[in-house]
Formats: C-alpha cells, sequence, structure tokens
C-alpha cells in the first residue's frame, strides 16, 4: 500500500451523501448489503481482487461490518480509483492497491495475497486463484467473474470449489452485451472528444462484449466492421448490420479498433504496424494485453492528454492508444452512464460471497461449477421488484 492510500484527505472526497445516493440507484446491492452487515462473520477471512473503484465499496464493506477479515487487490491496476482505495483502507478493508502499479508492484500484490489461508475468494481474472491453488491453500469456494479468468481457471488442476458467474445469464446476456457498451462509448467520447458519426470502426471478437459494443457503435452512427474467427459468431455479426471483415483488411481500413476478446496478445507488432496512419487502439476485454503494450512502449511515444498516448512507429506510423490498453470503460475518473446498471452485479458478488459464508459449497468437490441458478433467479427477482 503506497502513502497516499492512507490519506485521511484522500478518503474523505468520498462522502456520506455520495453513499446515500449510490443506494437510491443499486437498491439490491443496498438490499443485500444491509443483510450482510447484519451477519456475525468473525470467524472468515476474505480475499478479493477486483476493479477497486467507487462501486467496490458497497460490495466490500458490508463484511467489515459483520466482522469478516476482508483483503483486496486490483485485477487491473490502470482501472484503480486511489479515492476509493482510500477509503475502502480507512474503513476496515486490507488494500493492494493503487494507480500505476508496475507489474512487479502487481505481482507482489498477488504474492501478498495469497500468502496466508483464507476462507472466500471473490476473482476478476483468476489470477489469485491460481495463486492459492500453486501454493496449496485450500478454501471454502472461490468465485470467478470474467472471460479471461474462465480461460485461466479451466486450465488449472483445482483444489476447491470455483464458481463461475462470468456465464450466467444476467452478466453474459445484459453485462457483457448491454453495459460495458453503455459506459465505453461515452468514455471514449470524454477521453477523445470524438463522436462516431460516419468513423470506421473495428471490432475483434464477436462474442456478448464484442456485439454490444458494435451495436452501440452502429447506433451511434458509425460504419462497423468485425473479425472474428468463428464462423458461426461472425455470421451472426452479418445479421447484425456489421461488416465481417479479415484481421489484417479491418487493420488497414478502420481509424478506430476495439479488441474484445478476452485473450492476450490479440493485436502484437506486426498487427499494429499493419494500422493505418492515426488509428486509435482500445481495449475493452478484461485482460490489459489484448494489446501489446510492452512493445509499443519500446517505441516513441508522447502523452497527448489523459488517457491518450501517442507512438510513432519504426514505421514513422503514428497510432494512440488509450488507458494503456486497459478496459476504456473503468478509466478512473472518466465516468460513462448508466451506474444503475451494475447494481444486479454488486448484488450477485455480496450474494455469491455470503452463500459461500453459510457453507453454500461444503457439498461440492473441488472444480469449476456454474453459479448457482437459484442465487441467479434471487437477484433477477429482486432487480425487478426494484423497478416495479
Amino acid at each position: 500500500m503506497t502513502s497516499r492510500i492512507k490519506d485521511p484527505a484522500l478518503a474523505a472526497n468520498i462522502t456520506d451523501e455520495t453513499l446515500a445516493w449510490r443506494e437510491v440507484i443499486c437498491p439490491v446491492t443496498a438490499k443485500y448489503g444491509n443483510y450482510v452487515a447484519k451477519r456475525d462473520l468473525r470467524d472468515k477471512t476474505i480475499v478479493s481482487f477486483q476493479h477497486v473503484l467507487e462501486d467496490t465499496i458497497p460490495t466490500l464493506l458490508p463484511f467489515v461490518k459483520a466482522g469478516a477479515t476482508v483483503k483486496v487487490g486490483a485485477c487491473n491496476p490502470d482501472s484503480t480509483d486511489d479515492v476509493a482505495a482510500a477509503y475502502l483502507a480507512a474503513n476496515g478493508v486490507e488494500v493492494h492497491a493503487f494507480s500505476g502499479m508496475t507489474p512487479a508492484q502487481y505481482a507482489k500484490s498477488i504474492d501478498i495475497l495469497s500468502d496466508s489461508p483464507a476462507d472466500i475468494i471473490a476473482d476478476m481474472g483468476g489470477e489469485l486463484i491460481e495463486a492459492f491453488v500453486q501454493k496449496g491453500h485450500k478454501v471454502d469456494g472461490a468465485l470467478e467473474a470474467t472471460t479471461t479468468g474462465v480461460h485461466r481457471v479451466e486450465k488449472l488442476d483445482l483444489i476447491f470449489p470455483v464458481f463461475n458467474w462470468n456465464d450466467i445469464a444476467i452478466k453474459d446476456r445484459l453485462h457483457n452485451r448491454h453495459h460495458v457498451a453503455q459506459e465505453m462509448w461515452p468514455v471514449f467520447s470524454n477521453v477523445t472528444g470524438l463522436a462516431l458519426y460516419g468513423r470506421s470502426v473495428l471490432v475483434i471478437g464477436f462474442g456478448p462484449v464484442g456485439r454490444g459494443v458494435a451495436e452501440r457503435a452502429r447506433n451511434l452512427g458509425a460504419v462497423v466492421s468485425v473479425a472474428e474467427r468463428d464462423p458461426v459468431r461472425a455470421l451472426e455479426a452479418q445479421h447484425h448490420g456489421c461488416r465481417v471483415v479479415s484481421l489484417e483488411d479491418g487493420l488497414k481500413e478502420c481509424a478506430i479498433v476495439i479488441t474484445a476478446t478476452g485473450f492476450s496478445g490479440i493485436l502484437g507488432a506486426e498487427q499494429i504496424k499493419q494500422t493505418r496512419r492515426g488509428t486509435i487502439l482500445v481495449n475493452v476485454g478484461h485482460s490489459n494485453t489484448e494489446i501489446d503494450v510492452k512493445w509499443l512502449d519500446t517505441q516513441k511515444s508522447t502523452r497527448m492528454r489523459r488517457y491518450i498516448e501517442r507512438f510513432t512507429l519504426d514505421n514513422d506510423k503514428e497510432v494512440y492508444l488509450l488507458n494503456r490498453g486497459s478496459l476504456l470503460n473503468l478509466a478512473p475518473g472518466m465516468g460513462g452512464s448508466g451506474k444503475d446498471l451494475f447494481d444486479p452485479f454488486s448484488a450477485i458478488l455480496i450474494r455469491g460471497i455470503d452463500w459461500l459464508a453459510s457453507g453454500g459449497a461444503a457439498a461440492f468437490k473441488p472444480g469449476f461449477y456454474a453459479y448457482p441458478a437459484d442465487v441467479e433467479r434471487e437477484i433477477a427477482e429482486s432487480v425487478l421488484r426494484s423497478h416495479s
């Protein structure tokens, strides 16, 4: 933890009124948080690896109020809001997250968080689960929330049960498809000052996130192309009014390139060199290595404005990278729209942790399982009632 995360003045930027309004716009999160806060969880240790934002406060603090030991690290340091991190630290959470972490500091945070036994893991990206498995620390159960994490966890020889809520309908069909784009394109305009009318956009990957990003871009006036290896998804992209192209052709033709696959190494040096002059590179997949930022850092660079870097490649071509290749929709301080849309997902995380703390996984052997369907339905019913 850096000294700034211990700064009371930094934490004071989040007021009681701010959190009270969040309860108004996120009533389901508030409902489950208030329930958990009254529980007795003094014998539980919860370790979380997630985006550390203002949204994280109502997710983790109820467990602190219930007496649990709560630790958190940043699954993506480029999305960390230091104000939120400071507030969590000032209110009883052991925080290992701050903006601008180096790769070594990031790796150290995982090592620290996984160095002691715990009861519950809440992960985004699978790296914390992987570290616990490698060190032989068994837990009651773990939650994984991202496509990147699912890919990682599926390869592990698990020693405890892990529950996948990335693929549940509420997240896959709603958040991944609709809500990421709802946040991402306003942030894009806030960062760049650009509208999308008439601009050529390439979306790489037509999974739920890519589909939503492409649909919203098209509705905002962009000319949208999609590069997708899966022929079924490519055909689906056509039916959504997108032009299906090879990756090579899309890179040569499009002014804005979006990676949305959840895999690392999608745009390496060879692919970046194929882009047209002045291309804007954006990532909305969980992995901050979909674009090879390490290679870009070997090129001549200039910071243009907050969250925009210009790189002059060795072939004298210029490209612009947004938010260091990390999730653009979570660029701290830029704020998209529709914060209330995250209400079901904060509730799913709170309810999932509480389910594990109540022995929900006791009958499960080590392995990878779907998030409990009855719990998902419970959350959906709560959201519907809150909207009525």
